[in-house]
């Protein structure tokens, strides 16, 4: 009998114990499946819908009519985000069926506040008509903010007359021409039009202090040269017969690879690459147009005159061979966000297909193939961990291994990652949606039948860099920023007497206004709070990188790196030089404070067992 009893007792205790371990595991699973959903689980909510174009408008309907061209057409509006996020570039312009055009460039704040002219074309005519242009060409790395957002490059031409840019000072109302010459108006520009020189390729040094441009007054022999951040020349990088094809900065920014082609192959025409300085300047291929430099700069990628893909060391050895049908306007070169991988693409009649490979180009493989060519557009998750594209009007994504394809939603026009990886933005069905990477979890932003069209232009990103707003179009010409709710408004830094061993102003503003008691740290040491003017007076440092952050309760800390050179013959001036960077340098990390799974999840449930057996037998 006792045994009996004893064994139904531990029956009992074995069934209990059973019990409350299926319990505990179901518990466990739960937990971490509600945690791995909330990080794809959206909380996305617009908080307001600012009207850019109509608060563009009247000023350009005042130009309009100052201007006495009788144009009845209504401007095409588009814009450029600051490398801070609180300032838009914006571009209005008519091309009227008449002949004659009017363009503006204003700047304003994020916000849609005060707006101001930059510059116009009043006295435009039929035969004489000066385009104004944002530069924005993922292409050919053209921008027109500077990286530090202190200058504004500007492309203007006049139809088979002339190309060439105009740089800009955002804080002044002053422009002048890149080059040789000293225009700083438009009818000054319109009247002295050829002694311009064509020019092509401008873009911005990775610390905004200089800038390259390819330019000649004969467009069959265009040269390479240095210019600083006012459009002044510093230095002719080269001197061929031939002519200078294109070129880009090394992500360092202490080397150029640029491209040299002419009628005949010969001892100049080919692929070089040259210090800043216009030393160690050497030829690494015969015949081949830089496209890319790897992000580690060991490598350079280039297209051959066969259209063949490269890549090869800046040192001209190890060239490796990707594709044989690269095309530079329909295909894409894409490194990850950690620069290990990177993909790219060969369209043609029989349709695309799309390879990963190592940062190299080597050990490619195919990770997408498919027939026609509609709105592909291949892009990296900011955090590298999906790649999306568009085929057949349908948005996917896909893991970089080529595992688990995504339809995220069909019938779209347009797409963008949020610049934070965690969703994807896109239209479809005339209206703005967010989804997930994975497709689980859409959010419809905006009201059926809106009409909204493009995320952006071609060319324009529609996320402002701190994911706060999106720009979107809405019948075509009307462009709106919307405004996320969660998101603070950005602190910008501005250094107004750059000089070394000077005292050098540093200012502290939100969409244009002074902030008070805003902290300033240099190499996160302290240097005091801004006035109530928004000012600090600080002495420069001596000659070297420096990081200033400046922070505020209700705010959005920011930060830029500090250059300050010494005086050389390349650079006329000591430049203080800032440079966006994120707020703390450091990704947030995105998982929950409380995890149970894995090994410590099985741990968790031995202890217990363990604790209850040990209790049982007591």
């Amino acid at each position: 009998m006792k045994n009996k009893q004893t064994l139904h007792f531990q029956g009992t205790c074995m069934t209990e114990t059973l019990k409350i371990i299926l319990f505990l595991t179901l518990l466990i699973s739960s937990i971490s499946t509600c945690f791995a959903a909330s990080s794809e689980n959206l909380n996305v909510s617009i908080e307001e819908i600012i009207p850019i174009s109509q608060i563009v408008t009247p000023y350009f309907d005042s130009l309009v009519e100052s201007s006495e061209t009788g144009i009845k057409e209504q401007p095409i509006i588009s814009a450029s985000w600051g490398p801070d996020s609180s300032r838009l570039l914006v571009e209005a312009s008519i091309n009227s069926q008449s002949g004659a055009s009017l363009h503006a460039i204003y700047l304003l704040n994020a916000d849609g506040s005060g707006i101001r002219e930059l510059t116009s074309t009043p006295s435009n005519t039929k035969e004489k008509s000066l385009g104004l242009h944002i530069l924005e060409n993922p292409d050919t790395q053209e921008t027109s903010w500077s990286p530090d957002g202190n200058r504004i490059g500007i492309f203007a031409n006049i139809n088979a007359v002339r190309d060439f840019y105009v740089t800009a000072n955002p804080d002044k109302t002053l422009i002048k021409t890149a080059g040789k010459c000293n225009y700083t108006t438009v009818d000054e520009i319109k009247e002295n039009i050829l002694d311009i020189e064509w020019q092509t390729n401008l873009m911005w040094n990775p610390e905004g202090t200089k800038a390259l441009i390819i330019m000649d007054k004969d467009p069959l022999n265009y040269q390479l040269y240095l210019i600083d951040r006012d459009g002044y020349v510093l230095q002719k990088l080269t001197d061929t017969s031939d002519r200078v094809e294109t070129a880009i900065w090394s992500n360092d920014g202490k080397k150029i690879a640029y491209s040299i082609t002419g009628p005949n192959k010969d001892e100049e025409t080919g692929l070089w690459i040259i210090n800043e300085n216009r030393t160690e300047d050497n030829r690494l291929v015969d015949n081949g147009i830089v496209i890319a430099w790897s992000p580690d700069d060991s490598r350079i990628f280039y297209v051959d005159a066969n259209s063949g893909l490269y890549s090869i060391k800046a040192d001209g050895t190890d060239e490796v061979q990707l594709s044989t049908g690269f095309s530079r306007i329909d295909d894409v070169l894409s490194f990850s966000p950690d620069g290990k991988n990177l993909i790219f693409s060969t369209v043609n009649d029989e349709g695309v297909t799309m390879f990963l490979a190592d940062q190299t180009g080597k050990n490619a493989k195919v990770l997408e193939e498919f027939p026609g060519y509609i709105i592909f557009k291949p892009s990296w998750s900011p955090k590298g961990d999906k790649i999306a594209h568009a085929q057949d009007d349908n948005l996917y994504t896909i893991n970089p291994d080529g595992s688990e394809k995504s339809l995220i939603a069909s019938a779209i026009t347009d797409y963008e990652w949020h610049p934070s990886g965690d969703f994807i933005s896109f239209i479809s069905s005339d209206s703005v949606f967010v989804a997930s990477p994975d497709g689980s979890t859409k959010i419809q932003l905006t009201e059926d039948g809106d009409d909204y069209r493009f995320l952006a232009d071609r060319y324009l990103n529609g996320w402002s860099p701190d994911g706060s707003r999106l720009l979107v179009r809405n019948d075509f010409k009307d462009l709106s920023v919307i405004k996320f709710e969660g998101y603070e408004d950005p602190l910008s830094i501005d250094f107004l007497t750059p000089i070394e061993g000077e005292n050098c102003e540093l200012r502290i503003r939100c969409m244009s206004e002074p902030v008070t008691d805003a902290l300033l740290t240099l190499d996160e040491k302290e240097i005091g709070f801004t006035s109530s003017s928004g000012f600090l007076n600080y002495s420069c440092p001596d000659a070297g990188r420096y990081v200033i952050n400046a922070s505020k309760t209700g705010y959005r800390s920011t930060s830029k790196v500090l250059i300050v050179e010494v005086n050389s013959s390349a650079s006329p001036e000591k430049f203080v030089v800032p440079e966006t960077s994120s707020d703390s340098g450091k990704e947030e990390d995105s998982r929950p404070e409380f995890q149970v799974s894995g090994f410590r999840g099985i741990t968790a449930v031995l202890f217990l067992l363990f604790f209850i057996r040990r209790r049982n037998s007591l």
